[in-house]
C-alpha cells in the first residue's frame, strides 16, 4: 500500500510527466529531422560545397588581379601619353 500511495502523489506524478513529455518531444523532434532528411536529401556533401566555394572564390581573385593590372598598364600609359603631351 505504501508503493502505491508513493507513486500516486502530486510530487512524484508531476516529474515524470514532464520526464516523459520531454522525451517524447525529443523522440519526435529526432524522427522529424530523420524523416525530412529522407524526404529532401541535400545532394551534395557539405565538403564538396565548401571545397567548391573555395575554388570560385580563388577564379574571382585571380580575375580582380587581371583587372587590376589591366587598369594600372591603363594609367601608366594615360600618364607616358600626358608627358609626351606636355
Amino acid at each position: 500500500m505504501d508503493n502505491e500511495m508513493l507513486i500516486n502523489t502530486k510530487d512524484i506524478k508531476t516529474p515524470l510527466w514532464i520526464i516523459a513529455i520531454a522525451a517524447a518531444s525529443l523522440i519526435s523532434l529526432i524522427g522529424a529531422a530523420i524523416l525530412w532528411e529522407l524526404v529532401n536529401p541535400n545532394g551534395q556533401d557539405i565538403r564538396i560545397t565548401h571545397l567548391q566555394q573555395h575554388h570560385d572564390e580563388q577564379v574571382k581573385f585571380d580575375r580582380m588581379i587581371e583587372l587590376l593590372e589591366e587598369i594600372e598598364k591603363n594609367n601608366d600609359e594615360n600618364s607616358n601619353y600626358n608627358e609626351v603631351t606636355n
